[in-house]
């Protein structure tokens, strides 16, 4: 009982944390919102091997929450959101921006590693090239 409304409960703290992502994208410049992802790193240095389940149970809200989202909730605002997520349980993290050039298209993909996890957008990472990250 006590672990479902653990799960219950950050999974309306992702819910809320999506929102809050998305209205900080839609009204904020990034330059405003970079210094809250943390310090840009150059180095390929992740966080190593998993060290705890916390990672994966935020992963798992997310993934829920963002799924039950009537606004947009894309990889940028599932990152941001676990970032707010970590942030608020002392918890380091690294975003990663990527481009990938598919015929003239160019894309981009945010995701997010905690303790070598990759809680957000790891599926479709491995495609795309690093063009900067983001450490707390």
């Amino acid at each position: 009982m006590k672990r479902n409304v653990s799960a219950i409960l950050l999974f309306v703290q992702a819910w809320i944390c999506i929102a809050i992502a998305r209205c900080m994208l839609v009204f904020m410049p990034f330059r405003k919102i970079a210094p809250l992802l943390g310090k840009s790193v150059d180095d390929d240095n992740t966080s190593g091997t998993p060290t705890s389940l916390r990672p994966k149970r935020i992963r798992t809200a997310i993934k829920r929450a963002a799924a039950w989202s009537p606004w947009r909730a894309k990889c940028f605002e599932q990152a941001l959101a676990g970032k707010i997520m970590l942030s608020c349980r002392n918890m380091s993290g690294i975003v990663f921006f990527g481009i990938n050039k598919v015929g003239d298209e160019l894309q981009a993909h945010a995701w997010l590693e905690s303790e070598g996890v990759i809680v957000t957008g790891g599926k479709e990472a491995a495609q795309f090239i690093v063009i900067a990250r983001f450490k707390s």
